[in-house]
């Protein structure tokens, strides 16, 4: 990095799984057993990247948590029958509606300011657009009359207000096609403007896979991925 323009890194605190990927002191952490130490001295790695100026950046996966929802099951999505929603992988999902689960992902991302993250990126800040997501039923009890988008923004505002008050920049990976397509927004529950509001930054994750054919003028916009980036980042 030192040789290079690069000056900032992004490290997995809470990773695809589910798992924490060093030794953490949390409550909820470690009532479920949820750390799996892939780093062996966090601390130390920080200290490490802010002697050579880098930036640290702590991503937290959000709402693609299997490990919680499999530990958690009250936490998580079901379908009608009651059991617990598994998307085509076969992987659970927990409940973006439930206040239980905001507080542990800011339980955790608190854990990684205090040991020295400056940023908590947020992925995975949406509900699931897998097929089989039409199986899930969701309690009044949890939505509460809200839609999607209203359950996302609010666990972002909740977030932001716990998050920068203790010093720390909050960010948020969100689907690039949502900037053209209502319909993507809706089923994601991500809105760029009301998201905005609430965040330090966003970071459009524009893959060319995720357009169909015709979108911005191309006839297969995944293999045209140069062209497709472009398009879309002058949307």
């Amino acid at each position: 990095v030192d040789a290079t323009e690069l000056n900032a890194v992004v490290i997995d605190v809470k990773d695809d799984q589910g798992r924490i990927t060093f030794a953490m002191d949390s409550p909820t952490v470690n009532e479920i057993g949820a750390v799996e130490p892939f780093i062996g001295d966090m601390p130390a790695l920080i200290a490490k990247l802010k002697e050579h100026g880098i930036y640290p950046i702590a991503r937290v996966v959000a709402f693609r948590d299997p490990y919680l929802a499999e530990q958690k099951p009250e936490w998580s999505l079901h379908t009608a029958d009651g059991s617990i929603y598994r998307d085509s992988q076969g992987l659970a999902w927990v409940n973006p509606y439930k206040r239980e689960v905001w507080d542990y992902l800011i339980e955790v991302a608190k854990k990684a300011g205090e040991i020295g993250f400056e940023e908590i990126q947020f992925d995975y800040i949406r509900f699931t657009v897998d097929r089989t997501m039409k199986n899930v039923v969701f309690d009044e009890a949890d939505t509460q009359g809200r839609d999607k988008t209203q359950a996302i923004t609010e666990f972002i505002t909740y977030a932001y207000e716990e998050l920068a008050s203790q010093g720390l920049f909050v960010s948020a990976d969100v689907f690039g096609t949502i900037i053209g397509s209502q319909e993507d927004a809706a089923s994601v529950g991500q809105d760029y403007g009301a998201m905005a509001e609430h965040l330090d930054y966003l970071c459009p994750m524009i893959y060319p896979s995720h357009y169909a054919p015709g979108n911005f003028g191309i006839e297969h916009p995944d293999t045209q991925p140069y062209d497709t980036v472009y398009q879309a980042l002058r949307g």
